[in-house]
């Protein structure tokens, strides 16, 4: 037998052989959906069941390392400094919170950055993580060949202000076409898309568009500035760092003008962590890159670059080339790992 279920309300049902690859309505909320093979619907579901057990598995075991370090702390009777306005309870979820838009968590960026005679433009209502862009950003960066040909067609057809895409899936295998069908109904879901419409037996799909400025800046590359912005953002708070930070930040000098910071992280009121986010080619964008970090006189392994569209290969030949540190989707979570471990230990000395 074959596998129905709905997308929207979770109805799960049996269906003959002969339906699989059609649509149907859902007969509990008439919401379109596709009949699957039973065996590759099962694999699909488990490997994202899988993931995200280990997923969890890993972030338990990281809470638990942290509480056994505090605890050893306080038994040897280290002399802990009072708690920072940085400092989060071991249950914060950095996923769905307006904590970092404090104005008290912000000044310290805006303080450090004003030193540098820059005019800041810095928006906090920026760093408010519970909206759905940080969630649905990060489901990109994990297939990005997948969801990318989505983010791609949005994104070209936002500029050309069409108001809606078809979206063929008739040569997709059922697996991918269940994928693409789910994520596009995510992207409906979280806003960011108007409708998500599909029709029984049809494999081609309709995109109703946004037409709202934050939006087009999500598939205009903004999604890759929410996927930094949290990986970085997590690791800081998983190693116990003091940090303030900032995001999607607008500097400017007196005859020089139009720079911007994706992110920027202060470990301890004083060491820049910066962020910047590039899909398609970087090339044309390095020069105005290394101005603006001469400009703020950051440590050049402090600056770092994640683009999207470079190979490994590409990335590293870039670094070699302009001294600019560049990492890719796969290579910016140890790149991180190792800038935050040299400035800590800075800090220490």
């Amino acid at each position: 037998m074959a596998l129905y279920r709905c997308n929207r309300c979770g109805h799960l049902s049996e269906q003959a052989d002969e339906l699989i690859g059609s649509s149907m309505p859902c007969p509990s909320c008439r919401t379109d959906n596709a009949v699957y093979p039973t065996v590759r619907f099962v694999q699909s579901m488990l490997t994202r069941y899988f993931a995200a057990r280990r997923d969890l598995t890993a972030a338990r075991a990281e809470i638990e390392t942290l509480r056994q370090q505090a605890a050893e702390a306080a038994q040897a009777g280290s002399q802990e400094a009072p708690p920072s306005v940085y400092s989060m309870p071991m249950d914060f979820d950095p996923t769905s919170s307006d904590h970092f838009c404090s104005k008290v968590q912000v000044a310290p960026v805006l303080d450090w950055l004003r030193q540098h005679q820059a005019t800041v433009d810095l928006d906090p209502r920026a760093l408010d993580t519970s909206g759905p862009f940080d969630a649905i950003a990060g489901q990109i960066a994990e297939q990005p060949r997948l969801l990318g040909e989505i983010i791609e067609r949005v994104r070209s057809a936002q500029k050309q202000d069409y108001s809606f895409i078809n979206l063929d899936l008739s040569r997709r295998t059922p697996e991918d076409a269940c994928a693409l069908r789910d994520f596009c109904q995510e992207l409906a879901d979280g806003g960011l898309l108007a409708k998500y419409l599909s029709q029984p037996g049809d494999p081609v799909v309709r995109l109703s568009l946004h037409r709202s400025v934050e939006n087009r800046r999500f598939f205009d590359g903004g999604w890759l500035e929410w996927w930094s912005f949290m990986l970085a953002l997590r690791h800081l708070l998983n190693v116990g760092a003091d940090f303030s930070v900032g995001r999607d930040i607008g500097l400017s000098w007196p005859k020089d003008d139009g720079h911007k910071l994706d992110a920027l992280f202060l470990l301890d009121s004083r060491r820049p962590l910066a962020l910047q986010c590039l899909t398609g080619d970087p090339a044309p964008h390095v020069d105005r890159l290394l101005h603006l970090r001469d400009r703020l006189g950051i440590d050049p392994a402090h600056y770092l670059l994640c683009a999207a569209d470079l190979s490994v290969r590409q990335a590293e030949s870039l670094t070699q080339r302009t001294g600019l540190p560049v990492a890719t989707l796969d290579t910016l979570k140890p790149m991180l790992r190792e800038t935050v471990r040299a400035l800590r230990q800075q800090s220490r000395r």
